[in-house]
């Protein structure tokens, strides 16, 4: 009957103190703390028999090397991103295009600003993108894109995790087991003491399982769904310079793109002279006035000196 209150005052104690610990993370290694839980000073060592094995899993997760170098590629943890920039003369065409394959392949738009067009102004317009697609989908969408618009700039990288992946499975594992050697401990503990730290020990194991989940969490969503940053620009012309051109073909571009600039330098001049007509208007109008004046009292004054000379 002692044991059964003392094991139910060990309860409400350990309540308690979890409450207060929460917070607190001991940011010891899960070897480090592995071969802490052990110690001879405590009395639930000599008491119980403690699994050797998780000790040396601990140990093991934490001090081998990961050697990736037999595993297949279909079996590696790979991170896909790319850059891309594309010009366009279609830009809201290209746009809607764009939102439809994301959708169409089951990807999300993670962000996008777009801008050039205001109240006072209206130039080309540009816009960036970041799009998250499926690993799966990623050479499909990639091409995609390249069809829809003309590719000036492509960089790929792709981030190995194999390593860091497997490491962090391995030791999730040996927390996993440590932790139910301290339950099954649990289960054994008579006295108030011995429960207290089992219950900190298991705080602590508890809280680098959430830590190490998380971070797979993390990587599955990475190596899941590839990123894609794509800057987008409007232009009124695309370039056809090929990307070792002749002699010949620099002259003729050259000079097309001479033709095309004097071009629209004169569209552009046109533009401005019309638009900017009722300004002209305003302005011409008072010089005219004063024009008139001007003539007509130098008039009247030749006129005045005539008639005093006669």
């Amino acid at each position: 009957m002692k044991r059964k209150i003392l094991t139910i005052l060990a309860i409400a104690c350990s309540a308690v103190i979890l409450a207060g610990c929460g917070a607190s993370y001991a940011t010891d290694s899960a070897a480090n703390v592995s071969s802490s839980y052990y110690d001879s000073d405590f009395g639930w060592y000599d008491d119980y028999e403690v699994d050797e094995s998780v000790v040396e899993a601990a140990e093991s997760s934490s001090d081998s090397v990961y050697d990736d170098t037999d595993v297949e590629a279909s079996t590696r943890k790979l991170i896909k991103n790319r850059t891309m920039d594309v010009q366009t003369v279609e830009y809201d065409q290209f746009v809607a295009d764009l939102k439809s394959y994301v959708s169409q392949f089951g990807g999300y738009i993670e962000s996008s600003s777009e801008s050039g067009n205001s109240y006072y102004s209206s130039g080309l317009r540009y816009a960036d993108f970041t799009i998250r697609i499926p690993a799966d989908y990623y050479d499909e969408f990639a091409e995609a894109v390249g069809n829809m618009a003309t590719v000036t700039y492509s960089y790929e990288y792709v981030n190995d995790v194999t390593s860091s992946y497997v490491d962090i499975e391995a030791r999730l594992t040996a927390l996993k087991t440590e932790r139910d050697s301290f339950l099954a401990l649990m289960e054994k503990a008579e006295t108030v003491e011995e429960i207290l730290q089992i219950q900190s020990y298991l705080t602590d194991v508890n809280y680098e399982i959430e830590s190490y989940t998380a971070q797979l969490e993390t990587y599955d969503d990475r190596i899941s769904y590839s990123t894609f940053y794509i800057d987008v620009s409007e232009v009124r012309r695309i370039s056809t310079e090929t990307s070792n051109p002749t002699v010949f073909e620099r002259i003729r571009s050259n000079l097309s793109d001479s033709f095309y600039n004097i071009g629209e330098g004169f569209k552009d001049a046109f533009v401005w002279i019309v638009s900017a007509l009722p300004y002209i208007v305003l302005v011409a109008v008072p010089v005219i006035i004063v024009v008139v004046i001007v003539r007509a009292a130098t008039k009247r004054s030749k006129k005045k000196k005539a008639e005093t000379e006669e």
